[in-house]
């Protein structure tokens, strides 16, 4: 099976998921140049392709188990993700440490993204550092640290010398949603930051991992930017009214700020929405908005 696919100059093409890769599927792109060749964030459905993707390196914009669905199913010879990430490719049980999973759910979180998501552990994935470049003959790619999401997310910005630039945003993914901030080695402040800098990356184009798929154009990526970033001043609302009267930390979590009612994924959604919360909380103690006891939380 061949994925639907989009051209973006001569070296770089972008491998379309299912429903423009909607979770659990995602976007892949391969560039490919004169002297060599990467997939980033091969997808789940990279696994029907015949024959599979062959490329020289495979790279991940983090280690998340969807974005790397597909990397057992692509022939490659390297693999490679941040520094702060490759800890999680390397051990399933960092992969748990890095998402944050309680003990309870711990087994049933690993077999989910073993099975489903065909995670292995890859003890040869090598770290990267922000800046650091792959000269792929006539296309280089480079890594542009983009903390938040996790602590080594990361874009990548794709030069081409006889065509347009292209910036893979991973799952700085612009949808409705918004960002996804509730693992353990996800930051708030982080993906903040993360944002107005990314903003201001010029480019032709922008690949996200899920949904939005192509951006043409800096005008209209800063524009889904600036929308996808107001996510986290509604989110920072939400629990404001729910602080209408003291509320205890369970009960915050109990109502959620992050998913909407009976939306609540099984097996993360607790720990996300307490992750959530407990850095939004954080921010508003220090800017004096909210108060506390240690047992309840009010606006005074």
């Amino acid at each position: 099976m061949v994925a639907l696919q989009r051209q973006l100059g001569p070296h770089v093409t972008v491998l379309f998921g299912h429903e423009q890769g909607k979770y659990p599927d995602g976007n892949t792109v391969v560039v490919r140049g004169t002297s060599g060749s990467v997939a980033i964030d091969p997808a789940m459905s990279m696994r029907t392709m015949v024959p599979p993707l062959e490329v020289d390196t495979v790279l991940l914009t983090h280690a998340h188990e969807d974005h790397a669905a597909g990397v057992s199913a692509v022939r490659w010879q390297s693999l490679k993700v941040h520094e702060l990430d490759v800890a999680a490719l390397r051990s399933i049980d960092d992969l748990m440490r890095l998402y944050g999973v309680p003990g309870p759910v711990w087994g049933e979180m690993t077999r989910m993204v073993t099975e489903r998501f065909h995670f292995d552990t890859w003890p040869e994935a090598e770290g990267m550092v922000d800046g650091e470049s792959i000269d792929l003959g006539g296309a280089t790619v480079r890594l542009a640290h983009a903390p938040g999401h996790t602590s080594g997310h990361s874009v990548y910005v794709i030069d081409q010398a006889d065509g347009p630039r292209v910036v893979v945003t991973g799952d700085i993914d612009l949808t409705t949603f918004g960002p996804y901030y509730g693992d353990a080695a996800s930051s708030l402040d982080s993906f903040e930051s993360t944002l107005t800098m990314i903003r201001d990356l010029r480019a032709d184009h922008y690949v996200t991992f899920h949904h939005k798929a192509v951006i043409d154009g800096h005008e209209a990526f800063a524009a889904a930017v600036d929308v996808y970033a107001a996510v986290f001043g509604r989110r920072e609302q939400a629990l404001l009214d729910l602080l209408h009267a003291p509320r205890t930390f369970d009960e915050l979590v109990a109502d959620g700020i992050v998913y909407r009612a009976g939306t609540r994924p099984p097996l993360f959604g607790e720990s996300v929405e307490r992750r959530s919360i407990e850095q939004h909380l954080d921010r508003l103690l220090a800017d004096g908005v909210v108060a506390t006891d240690g047992q309840q939380y009010w606006r005074p």
